[in-house]
């Protein structure tokens, strides 16, 4: 074997090792491990949609819906609230997405919204509660009318 095919064959069994190596560490932690964290998982489980309507200040409404995808403790998903002084005819509908995680019965969620125009941000605390029916707690939130911080209490509950 001459020198040209001793490199062009360790080149191509480098890549070749790289690639295989790369796919097998993207399957264990996209398949692997979140069968596993499933399969040994025993905290409550809180995927699904959630809906909450909410009072605001100055008349303002908001009506909210929450859908949830669990990995064991880890929480990722999309919001949907839709606002307004009526919630027939909105003002304002935005969607954001959603990374938190559950633990000890109480869950934390940050949000952020999807259009990257509207500075639209929220944390949330939450308690799961009624077996799991009812999730009660705050948000904390960017208001982009006022353009300040402001919080209010919440109550999720699941939607049927």
């Amino acid at each position: 074997m001459s020198e040209i095919q001793t490199i062009t064959l360790g080149i191509v069994s480098g890549i070749f090792t790289t690639v295989v190596l790369y796919l097998i560490g993207k399957l264990f932690t996209k398949v692997i491990l979140p069968w596993y964290q499933d399969v040994i998982y025993k905290g409550v489980d809180v995927k699904g949609s959630w809906i909450a309507e909410i009072e605001q200040d100055e008349g303002w409404k908001a009506k909210m819906e929450l859908n949830i995808r669990q990995n064991a403790h880890l929480l990722k998903g999309d919001t949907t609230i839709i606002q307004g002084r009526n919630l027939d005819n909105p003002t304002e509908v935005t969607n954001m997405s959603m990374n938190g995680e559950v633990w000890e019965g109480y869950m934390t969620l940050n949000m952020q919204s999807k259009d990257r125009s509207r500075l639209s941000y929220q944390t949330s605390l939450l308690q799961v509660l009624n077996g799991g029916q009812t999730l009660k707690g705050y948000i904390a939130y960017r208001s982009i009318r006022a353009d300040e911080i402001r919080c209010i209490q919440v109550r999720w509950r699941r939607k049927e």
